[in-house]
């Protein structure tokens, strides 16, 4: 690549304002609207072709980084105003670049000077921030209260990706989580990647937060981060940032096709969920039965028959009313991972097992319970557990534990 930086300076750019701005939509699927759009700066000086992140390292490199920083945020507020005129119902993200915000740009007003010259409500506007450029959390702290105070939605960019301080999420609070492409991309194919992004999720939900994922392409991702409750998405699946509006029409096709697949998807999901399930009672309950007719001898023979006859069973293990293993932990051994022995070991018998998720809704009077997938600290595989309470033969109370492989269930 061409030097640029000695084809044209910096400062010529700035002074002479070679900076436009382009739309990246931001659009919801279970409220089939397009929510608002993000601004992206594009260069104009003639000649060149110069990517964002090149004009904002030349401008650190030369000392003016908050000079284009506030020339980009001006150009994109004065290209959405018309839009705004036009529909108050939009919302405008920008960006602030984290390596200029210090103690005196926190108190400076700057932002809401130019919003309101623009005639923008600063309601419609969300701020996005990669936290981990800004150096100085106190001013960062204090920037994001400024902005709050003056109506401003606050965003953090880039969640997940590099050097993220995941401390700083709750301390400023964001309206707005992005959670960036490297996270959602291919996570349809990926379960360690789901499970990344479904525990930034549920973190965003206990904060009053909104997730939205960017940088989506395929439409197996959207649809599966829809599933764990992403509902704000951008990417170039719905079309390439544009100095125009995007078209209400093409993106109103390509929402209303992803609705109805999402809706198609999870009405067969819970009806195949609900039968699967269903089968794992009848089986649980089955196998109950046949333990009711036993005393506390012979149990870990009994359970290891009930896994030769259950290939989707994992591990059977049975409790006592207190949560004491009064068996074996009886595994099927196609099912173990010899090389992360060390970590997932079976429990024994004399294990206390009274504070576990599957024991404790037995303890206050359910009969039966199901866990959510997780990983089984006996096998290392992802699994759900049942838990079903039975009285043996000697009228003993005891709780029938089944790992049941999820992975299958998928």
């Amino acid at each position: 690549m061409e030097n640029t930086a000695e084809a044209i300076s910096i400062q010529e750019i700035i002074e002479r304002e070679w900076i436009s701005t382009a739309f990246h939509s931001l659009v919801s699927i279970k409220r089939k609207a397009l929510l608002g759009v993000e601004a992206l700066t594009r260069c104009t000086a003639p000649g060149e072709d110069i990517p964002p992140l090149e004009l904002f390292r030349m401008a650190a490199e030369a000392g003016c980084l908050l000079e284009l920083d506030r020339l980009c945020r001006r150009k994109a507020l004065e290209a959405f105003a018309p839009i705004h005129a036009k529909n108050r119902g939009l919302i405008l993200s920008i960006n602030v670049d984290g390596h200029s915000i210090d103690a005196d740009i926190a108190r400076s007003g700057f932002l809401l000077h130019t919003v309101k010259e623009c005639g923008i409500n600063p309601n419609n506007v969300i701020i996005e921030i990669v936290e981990s450029r800004a150096k100085d959390s106190d001013a960062l702290a204090n920037f994001v209260a400024n902005s709050r105070k003056n109506g401003f939605l606050i965003a953090l960019d880039d969640v997940g990706v590099g050097h993220s301080n995941l401390d700083r999420i709750p301390l400023l609070r964001p309206d707005v989580l992005k959670l960036d492409r490297c996270l959602v991309s291919g996570v349809d194919a990926h379960m360690t990647r789901l499970e990344v992004v479904k525990s930034f999720v549920q973190m965003a939900s206990r904060l009053g937060s909104l997730a939205l994922a960017e940088g989506v392409e395929r439409q197996e991702d959207i649809l599966r981060l829809l599933e764990i409750g992403v509902d704000v998405f951008q990417g170039f699946y719905f079309g390439q940032p544009s100095k125009q509006m995007p078209d209400d029409e093409t993106i109103g096709e390509r929402i209303n096709y992803l609705a109805q697949k999402f809706r198609v998807n999870a009405t067969e999901r819970f009806a195949a969920q609900k039968a699967l399930y269903a089968r794992h009672d009848a089986l649980v309950f089955k196998l109950c039965e046949q333990l009711a007719q036993m005393g506390a001898t012979g149990l870990d023979h009994a359970l290891t028959g009930f896994i030769d006859q259950w290939e989707q069973i994992e591990c059977l293990y049975v409790l006592s009313a207190k949560g004491v293993q009064i068996s074996g932990t009886v595994c099927n051994p196609t099912k173990l991972r010899k090389r992360k022995r060390f970590i997932y070991e079976p429990a024994r018998v004399g294990a206390d097992h009274s504070l576990k998720e599957y024991y404790l809704p037995l303890r206050a009077g359910l009969k039966k319970f199901t866990t959510q997938p997780y990983i089984s600290l006996a096998s290392g595989n992802r699994c759900i557990t049942i838990s079903a309470a039975y009285k043996d033969r000697d009228n003993r109370s005891c709780i029938l534990c089944a790992d049941i492989d999820y992975r299958q269930d998928r």
